[in-house]
């Protein structure tokens, strides 16, 4: 395992890879993508990691029969702001922790609540992740609904 400055460390994929980062882009792509400082851009599949979930609310488990996920991750930054957003995904089952999406565009921290509020049935299909690991906090939710 190879740490890099900002935190990341290259390790292989743990499982069964079923929802694998998009690193093959074409120039138009990868101008945009640079806009964005993605990092490792083209090499997103080299960056997994292991996250253990052990918090007292024990649904995440009743739910996913999972005590972890497995993620890769990729960081951004927005033109103006000099935060590093970091988007993971949890390439076996599909999660995807929305927190970075929300914050990049500075709404408050209840908007999330409040937008699954608004579309019947995506609450319960999302998981609000309260506790274990910081970098994990937050809402995840199924791969196809953060991707609509």
């Amino acid at each position: 395992m190879t740490k890099e400055s900002n935190g990341f460390a290259k390790a292989k994929a743990k499982g069964v890879v079923n929802f694998s980062p998009y690193d093959v882009l074409d120039a138009a792509s990868v101008r945009e993508a640079r806009k964005y400082q993605v990092h490792p851009l083209g090499r997103v599949h080299e960056y997994c990691r292991h996250i253990p979930y052990n918090s007292g609310k024990k649904d995440f488990y009743e739910k996913t029969g999972r005590e972890s996920f497995e993620v890769f991750q990729y960081s951004f930054k927005v033109s103006g702001d000099e935060t590093e957003y970091i988007v993971m995904w949890d390439y076996n089952v599909g999660l995807v922790r929305m927190t970075p999406f929300f914050k990049c565009c500075k709404y408050s921290k209840t908007t999330p609540a409040k937008m699954l509020n608004l579309n019947p049935g995506l609450r319960d299909i999302t998981h609000s992740i309260t506790g274990g690991s910081i970098v994990a906090q937050g809402y995840w939710m199924p791969f196809a609904c953060a991707r609509a």
